[in-house]
């Protein structure tokens, strides 16, 4: 059926071709068409969640014990966000101390979106990230903070840039 196909449509109807080259024609499409995939697959770009996702993993029991302290607050942080900025919110666990760590706002479509923020709160425990050069998608909000040297903490919100 396929070979009489071929052959309508190259005219060759008077050409006879055997079975011999037929199986040499449907390899030869096959070869080809595995070659157009294996190009098609390898010039496709590949985004990990992050580039060292090896040493992150192994020292992942310390985020598991970071998400149990932040657990066990009273107040989370809270984000919010209007046309121009997105607000984040530091609870007030200790009058003396200001929170320290990294705000990350991860992209799930495209790791060189993340963009990364040292943690610099004013005086009522907020931080103020401008939105005019983020990309209006999903994003996770993933916040590692502390108050002190010992004690982390660690929370993810995902929400969608307007």
């Amino acid at each position: 059926m396929l070979i009489g196909s071929i052959r309508r449509f190259l005219n060759l109807e008077d050409m006879k071709i055997n079975w011999g080259t037929g199986i040499v024609i449907v390899i030869a499409i096959f070869l080809v068409g595995m070659a157009v995939l294996v190009y098609i697959s390898s010039s496709q770009d590949l985004n990990l969640v992050t580039p060292d996702y090896y040493p992150k993993g192994m020292d992942y029991q310390t985020q598991i014990d970071k998400k149990n302290r932040t657990a066990q607050l009273e107040h989370k942080v809270e984000i919010t966000q209007d046309a121009n900025y997105i607000y984040i919110n530091f609870p007030s666990v200790d009058s003396v101390l200001k929170p320290t760590g990294e705000i990350l706002l991860f992209f799930p479509i495209n790791d060189r979106l993340d963009r990364r923020y040292k943690i610099a709160t004013n005086d009522q425990l907020s931080q103020m990230i401008a939105k005019d050069s983020l990309v209006r998608s999903r994003c996770i909000v993933k916040i590692d903070w502390q108050l002190d040297s010992i004690n982390g903490f660690y929370q993810e919100e995902s929400i969608m840039l307007k």
